[in-house]
């Protein structure tokens, strides 16, 4: 297995070196890409944000005619003292759900190497800490490397997992801190038959969304609602460190700003 790292505090990654209880993380749609709009976000917020997070897909026209990864991304991030990480997506964002090209059975059988091995390389030889996060949300059944769509098994999953990771490592990349995270609904797959187990993985997470009266269904959500029970099956799996990678709120059906107040209050009293 290769070397993870041993699960201490997010002080381990963020560049100021404080042993904070919640660090602070943002996607903003158009950054890093475009820096303006991230400055404009940290202006408007008060602070740059601990980790800058954006979406990088293994079959977009970009990663297979351009560089990969980019690099003048990660260097726009860290320049400003946060630390990059990329969602990795095994898919052509364009091509919907089923794709079998991008099935994790073919990534764990070698068949994406070279592909592996560019960025691990690059990644390497960059040497500054980055998060990535692949397969996210899959126990979910909206994107095509989830459990049970075009017949992706739990254990599919650990094996593309487990490969990636050991590409990682052959190329030294010991610099990339990998975070596995599920969606908080969870689905009808167990964490722990999804989970490629300690040793391969950094960090866990956790995305979660409170769709207010967007969906009628799921209603308006405290944060606490919407992740409690996923939290508490995640935090038995793994002492991993843990994020809340993905999360927002509606403002249709409450007060949007007292959600976000209350998750804020909630993170380190609920979700330690």
């Amino acid at each position: 297995a290769p070397a993870a790292s041993t699960g201490t505090p997010v002080a381990r990654v963020l560049p100021e070196g404080r042993p904070d209880p919640v660090a602070f993380g943002a996607f903003v749609p158009g950054a890093p890409a475009d820096p303006a709009t991230l400055d404009r976000f940290a202006e408007r917020v008060g602070r740059m944000p601990a980790v800058v997070s954006w979406y990088e897909a293994w079959g977009s026209p970009e990663a297979i005619t351009g560089p990969r990864p980019r690099m003048d991304l990660l260097r726009t991030v860290a320049d400003r003292g946060a630390v990059p990480m990329i969602t990795w997506e095994p898919w052509d964002p364009s091509a919907g759900i089923e794709q079998p090209a991008y099935r994790p059975a073919l990534v764990a059988r070698g068949d994406f190497d070279a592909y592996l091995r560019s960025w691990a390389e690059d990644l390497a030889a960059w040497k500054k800490p980055v998060f990535v996060r692949m397969f996210h949300e899959m126990n979910a059944g909206w994107y095509p490397w989830g459990a049970g769509v075009d017949g992706n098994a739990a254990r599919d999953l650990v094996a593309a997992w487990r490969h990636a990771r050991e590409v990682f490592a052959a190329a030294g990349a010991d610099n990339v801190l990998w975070v596995w995270w599920p969606d908080a609904r969870r689905g009808e797959v167990a964490l722990d038959a999804l989970y490629p187990g300690d040793p391969w993985v950094d960090w866990v997470g956790l995305d979660g969304y409170n769709w207010g009266d967007n969906r009628p269904e799921s209603g308006w959500r405290s944060f606490a609602e919407v992740f409690a029970d996923a939290y508490a099956e995640l935090t038995a799996l793994t002492d991993r460190p843990l994020m809340i990678a993905e999360t927002a709120s509606s403002e249709k059906g409450g007060d949007k700003a007292a959600w976000i107040a209350d998750a804020v209050a909630a993170l380190p009293t609920r979700f330690p």
